[in-house]
This record gives C-alpha cells, sequence and structure tokens, in this order.
C-alpha cells in the first residue's frame, strides 16, 4: 500500500477511507470508490478486501493520471471511455508489479493471463 500513497503524492491525490454505513452514505450501483478531481480526493470504501482496495485506488489514480473530469454533460461514450483508460492504468501497473515477482523475465508463452488476473482478483 505504501507504493500505492507514494503514487498519489507524486499525482497529487489524496486517498480517503470512509465506512458508508458508519456515515449513513447511501451509494449508488455499489460504487467501491470516486476520484474529485476539482480536490484532488480519492475517496475509498474501507469495508473492501485490500485487494479489492488496491486495483480501486490504482483505478481511481489512473483517472487523476489521465487528467479526467468526470463531468455529468459528458455523454456516455466519453464516460466509458475514461472508464477504460483507468481500468488500463489500474491493469498496467498490477502486470508490472506481477512481473516484478518473477526472478527473470519470462517468455511470452510462459505468462498465463488466468493467473495473473486471480492474483489480482481481475
Amino acid at each position: 500500500m505504501s507504493k500505492l500513497r507514494k503514487l498519489s503524492r507524486e499525482l497529487g491525490a489524496e486517498i480517503i477511507y470512509f465506512i458508508p454505513s458508519e456515515n449513513n452514505i447511501v451509494l449508488v450501483d455499489d460504487i467501491k470508490g470516486l476520484y474529485l478531481p476539482e480536490y484532488d480526493i480519492i475517496y475509498i470504501r474501507d469495508d473492501l478486501t485490500i485487494i479489492e482496495q488496491e486495483n480501486v485506488i490504482l483505478h481511481e489514480l489512473g483517472h487523476c493520471y489521465c487528467g479526467h473530469t468526470h463531468y455529468n454533460c459528458h455523454s456516455k461514450m466519453f464516460g466509458s471511455k475514461q472508464e477504460a483508460q483507468a481500468d488500463r492504468f489500474m491493469v498496467v501497473h498490477r502486470f508490472n508489479e506481477w512481473l516484478s515477482k518473477w526472478d527473470f523475465a519470462p517468455e511470452p508463452n510462459e505468462i498465463n493471463i488466468s493467473q495473473f488476473m486471480a492474483a489480482y482478483e481481475l
């Protein structure tokens, strides 16, 4: 988690954890996290597993990195593009983390995508 805090500092975003039930917050569509670009804050639910928290933080940092604004006036297609870009940011970071655990650079045929996805609950 310290690598994520370092990355969030580099991108200028603060991470704030919250428990929805303790704050009388009802989340629409089971939202796990939210990036507010006007405040450079990432809100993340505290009731997620560590892996879920890390995935959500990386996804929200992806929005920050890409300069996404999330204004309601954007079309669904534009929002979907932003979500895909944030997901890509998260997956690239997770994949690099997974590869760094190898003692040597694997050959392409040695990479098992299913194992990677299972390791990070993707």
